[in-house]
């Protein structure tokens, strides 16, 4: 799991000019990945500053269908970025975003365990074994939380942040030391979600033992993004606008309806340890949600031994198994979002075991010597699984060489009939989270359309790959 840092960012204020009432011509693809420290996202926000549009030009050009604009703003120690399908004008998108801010800032106010005033903050200060009264909100994500720690044997926990807080996962990165036996028994003594009741009527929380507290971390993302899902909904509905579109915080998002060409929304799995950062898979989201978790991102070594932040509740210890990375795909985000940091604990076969009893699909990578194997659900909706690293274990699929093959045959011929503007060189922002989302030093994203570098992009194998997996409009299922 995978603590929330302080949000200590500038107040939200409406998106800078060049986000205003813009058509963006084409496709937006989301980078999914894990939460970081604040001194790394500082880091690779300015080192990993701007990508480029030449990957996608021609077939922004030859398709040329409005995509609509990007709401962008902070929440929860991250980033939000919300994407309409269609363009609206910038009143409705301020009005919109200050609806949005909101609701955030309320589910802040009662789930936020760096805010002292906040509900959770009070209940877990808290030393009654009395009914603590809470917002229906946060009663609810705990009741979920309660359903997810019973199917998968308390493999995910809320109340693990003492173990978070012994192997030094709460602080900023520094010398590490390993903690005693002794150290983690008595953590383990001091966590349990069996020590935590919940009711929905009268919304109300309760302790059996006084020192236990909560951690709605790794669920409360996932809740956000249904929550603001829900609110875009209502409010397109009710002003008689498209209801489609794509929220992300923090990585985790749901996409509901499709663009206004009427193509997929289309998001990216990043490749594990890749720096630059690399996309390691696309798929379509259609009125789906998508969460990953992965101890790539936070972790330290000691004498040679690698330490994941992510703990397993019933040893006290960072897990050892192979599983690096972990999606979920889910109806619902708060589910999504608390079966991948479940299945990261339980690892690949437990994991996978987990997802087909709940009928979620997901997609895992894991370490073998020096590369990557995948396990994916058959009904994983992958577009294309780009190029591996060099090291990588091969990944050869004929059947999708074939559909890519075609796809570029066919996208050549549109791009060749097409009658446009070729937008070289021309930002246009993409759907990223957290680290891509953070804005550098120019106050522009590290992810415009591509994540890859330009020098990538130009070389032609790659250029292929990441136009039909990220660009194509031909309806081609891989």
């Amino acid at each position: 799991m995978t603590d929330e840092v302080p949000a200590n960012l500038p107040a939200n204020s409406y998106p800078s000019p060049n986000l205003r009432g813009i058509t963006f011509a084409g496709y937006v693809t989301t980078v999914v990945h894990q939460p970081e420290t604040h001194k790394l996202r500082r880091l690779y926000a300015s080192v990993l500053s701007c990508c480029t549009l030449a990957c996608c030009a021609i077939m922004l050009t030859g398709f040329g269908a409005p995509l609509g604009t990007v709401i962008t703003g902070q929440t929860m120690g991250t980033s939000y970025r919300i994407v309409l399908a269609e363009s609206e004008d910038a009143a409705t998108l301020a009005s919109i975003q200050a609806d949005v801010d909101q609701a955030l800032n309320q589910l802040e106010d009662q789930m936020s365990t760096w805010r002292p005033d906040s509900e959770l903050s009070r209940f877990n200060v808290s030393t009654s074994t009395d009914w603590f009264p809470v917002s229906s909100d946060t009663a609810f994500v705990v009741s979920e939380a309660k359903k997810i720690w019973k199917l998968s044997d308390g493999a995910f926990d809320p109340t693990v942040a003492p173990l978070i807080k012994l192997w030094h996962f709460a602080e900023e990165p520094g010398e590490q030391t390993l903690p005693s036996d002794a150290d983690i028994e008595r953590a383990i003594a001091a966590i349990g979600f069996d020590e935590i009741d919940v009711r929905l009527d009268p919304p109300s929380l309760l302790k059996k033992r006084p020192e236990i507290q909560l951690n709605l971390s790794a669920i409360a993302k996932g809740y956000a993004v249904d929550i603001i899902s829900e609110l875009l909904t209502r409010r397109l509905s009710n002003d008689q606008l498209s209801t489609a579109h794509l929220v992300e915080i923090g990585g985790e998002m749901r996409g509901r309806g499709r663009k206004s060409d009427g193509s997929s929304w289309t998001a990216g799995i990043e490749t594990p340890d890749a720096l630059p950062r690399q996309i390691h898979t696309a798929l379509r989201l259609d009125d789906q949600s998508l969460a990953t978790s992965g101890d790539y991102r936070n972790y330290f070594e000691v004498d040679g031994q690698r330490y994941s932040h992510t703990i397993d509740p019933a040893t006290g210890r960072p897990v050892t198994h192979s599983l690096t990375s972990v999606s979920v795909l889910a109806k619902d985000c708060l589910t999504a979002d608390a079966l991948a940091t479940a299945i990261e604990v339980l690892g690949p076969e437990r994991g996978m075991k987990l997802a087909e009893q709940q009928n979620v699909a997901i997609y895992q990578i894991l370490r073998s010597g020096s590369g990557f194997d995948v396990q994916a659900s058959p009904s994983f909706p992958l577009v294309v699984t780009a190029k591996p690293p060099a090291g990588s274990a091969p990944e050869a699929n004929p059947v999708v060489a074939t559909v890519l093959a075609v796809v570029g045959i066919f996208a050549l011929a549109i791009a060749g009939m097409a009658v446009g503007v070729i937008f070289s060189n021309r930002a246009i922002k993409g759907s990223c989270g957290g680290l891509a989302n953070m804005p550098g030093h120019d106050g522009k994203s590290i992810c415009e359309v591509c994540t890859v570098p330009a020098e990538e992009c130009r070389d032609e194998a790659m250029r292929k790959i990441r136009q039909d997996a990220e660009c194509s409009n031909t309806g081609f299922e891989v």
